[in-house]
């Protein structure tokens, strides 16, 4: 099976998989909706609930990102991962916390050793004890990108996202 960062959706590409807590779905499916992006999937854990959505805009021409500290209010955060941030270009996934309305850390998975937020080093001992980051950094390997997802998830306990 082909890990859920390499594809979520069946049939749709470029798909955005976002955790939150402390913020309502509906709210959440609003303000998606209010920066056009497209809800594809979703679901409510007891911690974390999770929602797929469409990357880009279904308003032609509109290409950037949504604004997530915009999508999270006081009390909500957002774990959020870009997994085709450029199919064309062939960028890796990219991952960003946000956290009332804040970016708190975030990095591309193709330089998890570059970091920025207001909190970059949040990860730091995870990525490191996964060997992502650091003198003992394993860059090489295939599956880097799983265990990024893997150190990320195991940080804020997310929920296994099982996508058939």
């Amino acid at each position: 099976m082909t890990h859920w960062i390499h594809g979520p959706l069946p049939h749709h590409e470029e798909t955005n998989v976002v955790f939150f807590r402390g913020m309502s779905l509906d709210g959440l499916t609003q303000r998606l909706l209010a920066v056009r992006r497209i809800p594809l999937a979703y679901g409510k854990g007891t911690d974390w609930g999770v929602m797929m959505h469409d990357m880009l805009s279904w308003e032609s021409g509109d290409y950037d990102l949504a604004d997530y500290q915009q999508l999270c209010l006081d009390g909500g955060e957002l774990v959020v991962f870009v997994t085709e941030p450029c199919i064309a270009k062939a960028h890796g996934p990219s991952f960003a916390y946000h956290r009332d309305g804040r970016l708190i850390t975030a990095f591309s998975f193709e330089t998890p050793y570059y970091r920025v937020g207001e909190e970059p080093d949040l990860l730091l001992s995870d990525l490191t004890a996964a060997n992502l980051i650091g003198p003992q950094a394993d860059l090489d390997r295939d599956d880097n990108e799983e265990r990024i997802v893997e150190a990320i998830s195991g940080y804020f306990s997310l929920p296994e996202l099982e996508v058939s």
